[in-house]
């Protein structure tokens, strides 16, 4: 019977969700971060379950061919940031690409191999520095810091793989405060706690082809850099495609759920759709409507089940959910608006999942899956499907 504290030699065969390596010991599962799937490894007991127990490497006995020395100081030191940084950038997508997998069988009801894409890349060959936002949290000396894995420690921030120069370097905080910095893309830095402008204007600007949105720095904006205008991409080419094959009518009616400042309602305005954008921020409503043609895309504020219900009909519905997913009560409302079409985005691979197989139950079919390496170096990823009604083609 495993205890914490307890160090034992363990031998991850698969990968899982959350950025650890599953192994067995004496029946029961262990979740062990540090480890890569082959390897032997010693590991300290931190928490034990009736089902599981977590564990963390304290010694690499025997090394996977895809390990690489740690990258990020901060995780080295325990920080929660980069957990995936032990390992190449390749064997880091084939890590992603088979949780994913078997995410889609186990909530998403697939069967093997009827839905598995492959996790590729935003910017080829950016596997650090690629963050351009982040919330932090100060010390006690002021010095801005991560959250430690699984636990509310603070660890210095300094070095981390995922940050570019220039993002924190000089900033200091009241101890205690959470401080949201940007480097937007004028190359600004932004640094806000609270109500306290730490640097520059506290007002982000932000460009994807020919909108450009202003937003103050502690507002939702993609962490990636190139993400928004990559998400952007895809969602405008699926959309060409359903207005091409006659899915979507010409002229016809879109949501867009969770739209924040109406990132994705610009491609779909562009494209002649006229828009309705469900956000609860007002900060990214008003955005929205200094950037976006007033005549083509109207926001609304409130809760997306209780508002959607008041909007008219669409062809085309687009949704980029919060990390706990969309669920049962907004799903089962856009089914009962019965769109042609559905562009589902998911910044979690489990909850896509399980929303993948509501929207099925539903009667919908998914046309095409997209898996996008959007945090090089961590377990996280983005998802995005198109769904129609009917089979797939």
């Amino acid at each position: 019977m495993l205890t914490p504290n307890d160090v034992v030699e363990l031998s991850p065969q698969s990968p899982g969700h959350g950025g650890i390596a599953v192994a067995r010991h004496d029946g029961q599962a262990v979740f062990v971060r540090g480890a890569l799937p082959g390897e032997t490894v010693r590991a300290r007991i931190t928490e034990v379950k009736k089902s599981y127990a977590r564990a963390s490497t304290v010694e690499v006995r025997t090394a996977s061919a895809h390990r690489v020395p740690e990258s990020c100081p901060a995780a080295a030191a325990g920080a929660g940031c980069c957990d995936l940084t032990i390992a190449t950038p390749e064997y880091q997508r084939t890590w992603k690409t088979e949780v994913l997998a078997d995410l889609l069988v186990r909530f998403g009801r697939f069967a093997p191999g009827e839905l598995a894409p492959t996790v590729g890349e935003i910017t080829p060959g950016l596997t650090t520095g690629w963050r351009h936002r982040a919330r932090l949290h100060a010390a006690a000396d002021g010095t801005l810091g991560w959250r430690g894995a699984r636990s509310h420690d603070l660890v210095d921030a300094s070095g981390c793989a995922q940050l570019p120069t220039g993002l924190t370097e000089g900033l200091r905080a009241t101890p205690g405060d959470e401080v949201a910095v940007v480097l937007d893309d004028d190359g600004a830095r932004h640094a806000v706690a609270g109500g306290t402008v730490l640097d520059g204007t506290g007002m982000a600007d932000y460009r994807i082809g020919g909108t450009a949105w202003r937003l103050p720095a502690g507002s939702f904006w993609q962490a990636h850099r190139d993400a928004a205008a990559h998400y952007s991409a895809l969602v405008d080419r699926w959309t060409a495609d359903l207005l091409a094959d006659g899915t979507v009518d010409t002229g016809a009616r879109a949501w867009d759920l969770y739209g924040g400042a109406g990132v994705f309602a610009a491609v779909l305005a562009e494209r002649g759709l006229t828009v309705d954008v469900v956000e609860t921020a007002r900060e990214a409503i008003a955005a929205g409507r200094d950037a976006l043609d007033g005549s083509r895309v109207r926001f609304h504020r409130g809760d997306v089940a209780r508002t959607v219900g008041r909007l008219r009909a669409p062809g085309l519905v687009v949704l980029d959910p919060p990390r706990s997913g969309a669920g049962k009560a907004v799903i089962a409302a856009i089914a009962t608006a019965a769109p042609r079409a559905v562009i589902h985005v998911g910044c979690d691979p489990a909850a896509f999942a399980r929303d993948l197989a509501l929207f099925r139950d539903a009667g919908y079919a998914v046309r095409e899956a997209v898996a996008v390496d959007a945090f090089p170096g961590t377990h996280h990823l983005e998802c995005l499907a198109v769904l129609t009604t009917g089979s797939a083609p």
